[in-house]
């Protein structure tokens, strides 16, 4: 895929405000929630730093592949498909886990308790950088070949289950410093997020977002990582913002992938294992909707939505003070539903009356998702 240089010469520079400020220095620790999720409203307009690609703003570059979607099932709930590296060994029933399974007698998988996603979640997170192979292209300015950051609770597997994962991308000219909010978010409700620091996320063979995956999955499998035995392989999500989008779109073709989220920028990708929301700012004039749009109409038996917040742009969905942003709760709930079996938030998404359609600050296309 040809990328190309934004027509109205996008300049890829942070506001002095967010580089003073919201983007300063990765922690490598944290307390509860490890990072400041923020609250809407107040970001800059254009973060992220998008890339453009050819037919970004008309239908959109379909991924090669057999057509159709296999692998999840048509009920959208926490489908399992097949991880590279496997799971630990099998194992004994864990009790008041809805169920679940021990993997490899140091975490079980199985349904999470209820959590908020509009709030930082009930762990303590930490911050690792520089972690994992090298991946991707080399960076422009100084020559070497990007690594990963790594955000994961403290303690692992505290209440015995298992710990998704995802996967993120950043956009161009991004590294995960400006998405730590949203980041340390995630890893503050038990998720475990394995983000390049590629700032070309969809560059490079193989693509970096899937060199993360199969890193991680190496470390559940390795006695001395802190990761072994913590890990649930069998639910893994991909998610990421402009350029990241598109590498998220790519990724989802592998069938580790279980879920998606394209952020701002999306491809079609009839190669899908899971559900995927395709989500765009209304007010987005850099990339635009017709993307996510086209990669909606692309699916045909997953369960699918297309969901349009109307009132932000390309990266005023971002947030930097002290509560996540709309977006960051909507987003972190459906990886909950769909990662972690949190079916107390399958009403936001599933149904007619569905949460998100209600709201007259979304517009929302599904297709498959009955409750």
């Amino acid at each position: 895929m040809k990328l190309l240089e934004d027509s109205r010469g996008f300049a890829l520079v942070l506001s002095a405000a967010m580089a003073s400020g919201a983007c300063g220095s990765s922690r490598t620790d944290g307390g509860s929630g490890g990072s400041s999720p923020a609250a809407s409203g107040g970001a800059a307009n254009a973060m992220g730093n998008p890339m453009n690609v050819a037919g970004a703003t008309s239908p959109a570059v379909q991924l090669g592949g057999a057509a159709g979607n296999a692998g999840a099932p048509a009920t959208g709930g926490s489908p399992d498909a097949s991880a590279a590296g496997g799971k630990s060994g099998a194992g004994a029933t864990a009790g008041g886990t809805g169920g679940a399974t021990a993997s490899g007698g140091n975490c079980a998988q199985g349904k999470w308790p209820a959590a908020d996603p509009t709030a930082t979640g009930p762990f303590e997170t930490v911050t690792e950088n520089e972690v994992g192979p090298e991946a991707g292209e080399a960076d422009a300015d100084t020559g070497t070949v990007p690594k990963f950051t790594l955000f994961r609770p403290k303690n692992m597997s505290p209440n015995g289950l298992c710990h998704p994962l995802i996967t993120w991308g950043n956009g161009t000219g991004s590294t995960p410093n400006l998405y730590r909010s949203l980041l340390g978010l995630f890893a503050s409700h038990g998720f475990v997020v394995i983000a390049s620091n590629s700032k070309n996320v969809s560059r490079g063979d193989p693509k970096p977002m899937l060199v993360g995956v199969t890193w991680i999955l190496q470390q559940n499998e390795d006695p001395s990582s802190a990761l072994y035995h913590h890990l649930d392989p069998t639910h893994i999500g991909a998610t990421g913002h402009s350029q990241g989008a598109v590498a998220t779109s790519q990724a989802a073709g592998d069938p580790r992938i279980t879920t998606n989220v394209p952020i701002e920028g999306a491809m079609v990708q009839r190669n899908l294992s899971g559900p995927a929301m395709f989500f765009c700012g209304g007010q987005d004039d850099i990339v635009g909707c017709d993307g996510a749009k086209s990669a909606l109409n692309a699916v045909t038996t997953l369960p699918a939505m297309y969901a349009e917040y109307l009132s932000v742009d390309h990266g005023s969905w971002m947030s930097f003070n002290n509560k996540p942003s709309v977006v960051y709760g909507a987003v972190t709930a459906w990886m909950r539903v769909h990662l972690m079996g949190d079916d107390s938030l399958r009403p936001w998404f599933y149904g007619d009356t569905c949460q998100l359609c209600a709201d007259a600050g979304w517009q929302i296309q599904k297709k498959n998702m009955t409750p």
